[in-house]
């Protein structure tokens, strides 16, 4: 797994986000933004339980949950608390499993950098959708 491809991941949720008002997605879409969401936002969350981000990282990706939760269309949201709880204990869904990020994470990147990296993709989502 590469770092890349996780925040790629985040960005495009937040594109396909921006996408739901157009283009009507499907419910299994709208899922898979939804717990992504909630998996990063648990993440981040763990960033800061380790002390690599501040307490406002955690802030923003309750923001993340408000936004991905209140997206339009019906799609099953009960698999949300467990997205997020895995990434609070530093698991990263990655094709419909959890996996060890630190565990997965390329040899010249450091668990700090991938949550700096991660939480400046995060605000930068924020800051687009205007959040």
């Amino acid at each position: 797994m590469k770092i890349a491809s996780l925040i790629l991941a985040m960005a495009a949720a937040f594109g396909t986000c921006s996408l739901v008002h157009a283009e009507g997605q499907d419910a299994a879409t709208l899922k898979g933004v939804y717990d992504n969401g909630r998996n990063m936002s648990g993440l981040i969350k763990s960033c800061v339980d380790k002390g690599i981000l501040k307490a406002d990282s955690a802030e923003n990706a309750n923001k993340m949950v408000a936004f991905v939760g209140n997206m339009p269309g019906d799609f099953d949201k009960r698999d949300g608390d467990r997205s997020e709880e895995f990434g609070r204990k530093g698991e990263a869904l990655v094709n419909g499993e959890y996996k060890s990020l630190e565990s997965n994470l390329p040899p010249n990147i450091t668990l700090k950098q991938w949550c700096e990296q991660a939480d400046q993709g995060m605000r930068q989502g924020l800051k687009r959708m205007g959040l």
